[in-house]
């Protein structure tokens, strides 16, 4: 399958943070958090979504869920998945399907991690699913300004700035 065929089978929908996605489902239970914010601190346990990396859309810009987000690779090439942690540390892991090659199946994005991925091979698309719980909320999620991260972490702004907007973008 070409990657205009996926985003056309799966109803995939351009996204603010880059590539396409669709949400596939959405927990009926419910879990009590402590983000009093919206809801009342009510979330679904958890959502799923598809999410697409094309050559012509190779990247993701850097997001932040309040939420875990399981990141599972599902078809075509690999993704480059890089981390800020709120202490400013940085971690980066190759999602795909070459064990052999270092290459891994799934990874944890931690609550409160800024996010960031990429195509590993910029001519190959690459197809994931995200799992977050729990579940995803708008008001839970917010979008990196490129401004306001590198106040937040100065020592990573070559970084930042290629992987931000400049101002606010919404969904």
């Amino acid at each position: 399958l070409t990657a205009d065929q996926l985003k056309d089978l799966l109803h995939l929908q351009p996204h603010p943070e880059g590539g396409f996605f669709v949400e596939t489902a959405r927990s009926k239970t419910t879990v009590t958090t402590d983000r009093h914010h919206a809801n009342n601190g009510i979330r679904s346990a958890g959502t799923t979504i598809f999410f697409l990396l094309t050559p012509e859309y190779p990247q993701a810009k850097f997001c932040k869920n309040m939420s875990e987000i399981m990141h599972v690779w599902c078809g075509g090439g690999a993704q480059v998945h890089t981390f800020i942690e709120p202490d400013g540390s940085v971690t980066e892991h190759v999602l795909g399907p070459r064990v052999d090659q270092g290459q891994i199946p799934q990874v944890l994005c931690p609550a409160g991690a800024w996010k960031t991925s990429r195509l590993l091979d910029k001519e190959i698309y690459s197809l994931i699913t995200e799992v977050v719980y729990p579940g995803w909320e708008l008001c839970d999620f917010e979008m990196g300004r490129t401004d306001k991260l590198i106040k937040l972490f100065p020592q990573h702004s070559e970084l930042i700035e290629k992987n931000t907007h400049c101002e606010d973008v919404t969904f």
